[in-house]
């Protein structure tokens, strides 16, 4: 087994669009299959490929959702890990924001990375700027993090 992490992005399309995966430790690679369960299938066989070695590859896989708000992209990325519920809180939060179209136009006004869409990590307080770092390409890119911060209620 390698000591490198893979970060797999995979992008979920919505009206019937097949999932496809991106990795910045694979550059050029662009996998996609019919299914989830054809992605995951074929993955390994398919990263020994790329790298011209035999795996297992460790494998951190991220899922991203597009959507098209207030005249912009957005993408929410969620890590599929141990902490995807609280991960999903997150995305839950943003999501809401979107209601409302003031803070959809703001959602849309951050940082777009070079093809034009905003970009939100769904993270977690215990997430690293490494763990984020290694989520993009060699030469870098743009994205936002959200965290979701615990309403605290203080008694005097």
């Amino acid at each position: 087994m390698t000591d490198d992490v893979i970060h797999l992005i995979v992008r979920l399309e919505a009206d019937g669009f097949r999932p496809y995966a991106s990795s910045p430790q694979a550059p050029g690679l662009v996998y996609g299959r019919p299914t989830m369960e054809e992605l995951h299938a074929d993955l390994q066989d398919v990263l020994g490929f790329h790298f011209d070695r035999p795996g297992p590859f460790d494998v951190v896989e991220h899922h991203e959702r597009h959507h098209e708000v207030a005249g912009g992209e957005l993408v929410f990325r969620l890590a599929a890990d141990g902490h995807a519920r609280e991960r999903k809180n997150v995305q839950t939060a943003l999501s809401r924001a979107l209601r409302d179209p003031l803070q959809a136009e703001g959602l849309v006004s951050a940082p777009a990375n070079a093809v034009g869409e905003v970009v939100y990590i769904c993270a977690v307080a215990s997430d690293t700027i490494g763990w984020i770092l290694a989520q993009l390409g060699p030469e870098g890119d743009t994205v936002n993090v959200a965290v979701r911060v615990v309403n605290v209620v203080v008694m005097a």
